[in-house]
């Protein structure tokens, strides 16, 4: 129970600029006549999590994951101070602060992955998972629906210097709980420091490093899942960042939006995991048999979006608002299912890897995840600023249902780790 503690409290920490940049900045730039493009064009600053497999050798070579995980808290506390400092009219400062932040997050993804790679049994593995995604998505509802709704509220640099609190005692706590032991060179690691050592001697100095990624890449099951992880968001992804600002446009409350779509759609998210955990854990679902039906329930709110968007008018606004939200929280729901099992078939998979390189597969996989929701979510504001909301949700439609026959195609290497997993 203290690993899965430990774990929570740490992603809950990474979740926190994720929601600041997802959920609040788009909701406060809007109402404040930023366009749509605009707005997409600032999640080019999660660039850190499309590259951070570059550095997670180095993550897992030199140093500790503790002391990682302190340097990257303590550089996030200074960061928020410089956030506060800087108002959100003033664009450049802006994007330079959370240009830092997503670095110093990422390279502290890193080091909670190794650790939790390191410290999870296979009994574990679900109940991991959601410590990741819940711990994941508190961090993003405080950052984000509260954070919206105290805007209305609080200046600017008020609540970046809440930031800053919180970043300053999780530093503190994660020097004093998390022992020297974890996190750290074992025997195991130290003999493959010294073959690393070796193949420097051999290959070059950096020989080691594209020896480590090609191996990942070699390993069972890979192919499979790098497509399915690029992939399996897309649709869902889109459809959900596009909801608050179509309700913007509309002319609710900015706190009204931050309530429904960043604290409740947070919570109900959180929900989901649960129940995703929950059915692979105590149910014994498979995760690839979990992930096929709840693919395939997306498509029903996606619907639903579909018949607001070409409905709404003035005098049936009340009711279109009611459905939007209904629908973007069903979607929520089946997110979070979605998310914990994608995630747990994704630890499964790096476990398939050789030890010594567990923990950059599935920092790997995490980058390409990332990667494939980014990619398209930049894309999204132009595309719905060129075709209209109406028109956009055909396109998200058809990304969710296209997942549902790559499904057929997944390796047996997996599926019987699945299996394996679901037996045990």
């Amino acid at each position: 129970m203290r690993n899965i503690l430990l774990l929570a409290v740490l992603y809950f920490l990474q979740g926190l600029p994720y929601g600041l940049q997802a959920k609040f900045l788009p909701i406060y730039f809007r109402s404040h006549g930023m366009s749509l493009t605009d707005i997409s064009l600032f999640k080019l600053l999660l660039l850190p999590w499309m590259c951070k497999a570059l550095w997670a050798p180095y993550v897992d070579r030199y140093g500790t994951k503790r002391d990682w995980l302190m340097w990257s808290m303590a550089g996030l506390a200074v960061t928020c101070v410089f956030g506060a400092m800087s108002p959100p009219e003033l664009i450049i400062p802006l994007a330079c602060v959370l240009f830092l932040f997503n670095l110093l997050t990422s390279t502290q993804d890193i080091a909670v992955d190794g650790i939790a790679i390191q410290i999870l049994t296979s009994s574990e593995l679900a109940y991991g998972n959601i410590a990741q995604v819940v711990g994941y998505k508190v961090g993003t509802l405080v950052s984000g629906g509260v954070l919206t709704w105290l805007s209305d509220h609080m200046p600017w640099s008020v609540l970046f210097f809440v930031l800053v609190g919180v970043y300053s005692l999780s530093t503190f706590l994660v020097t004093i709980g998390i022992s020297h032991t974890e996190g750290t060179h074992t025997e195991e690691t130290e003999k493959s420091d010294h073959t690393s050592k070796q193949t420097d001697n051999e290959d070059g100095q950096y020989g080691w490093f594209f020896t480590h990624l090609a191996e990942v890449y070699r390993s069972n099951g890979t192919k499979w899942i790098i497509v399915f992880v690029l992939l399996y968001k897309l649709g869902e992804q889109g459809a959900i960042s596009m909801v608050p600002l179509f309700l913007v446009d509309k002319d609710l409350p900015m706190s009204q939006i931050g309530f429904w779509t960043g604290m409740i759609g947070q919570l109900v998210s959180i929900v989901g995991s649960f129940i995703g955990g929950w059915l692979i854990s105590h149910l014994s679902w498979n995760t690839l048999d979990l992930l096929r039906v709840s693919c395939m329930l997306r498509l029903f709110p996606l619907c639903s979006q579909i018949f607001v968007m070409w409905l709404w008018s003035e005098e049936n606004a009340s009711l279109c608002y009611v459905i939007s939200i209904a629908s973007m929280l069903t979607m929520l729901l089946i997110s979070g299912t979605v998310t914990t099992a994608t995630f747990t078939m994704m630890m499964q998979c790096s476990q398939l890897a050789p030890n010594r390189i567990q923990a950059t597969h599935y920092t790997v996989l995490a980058t390409l995840e990332v990667l494939g929701k980014l990619t398209f979510s930049v894309a999204t504001g132009p595309i719905t600023d060129f075709v209209g909301y109406r028109y956009v949700y055909f396109l998200f439609m058809a990304l969710t249902a296209v997942l549902l026959p790559l499904f057929k195609c997944c390796p047996s290497s997996l599926e019987e780790k699945v299996n394996t997993n679901k037996n045990h």
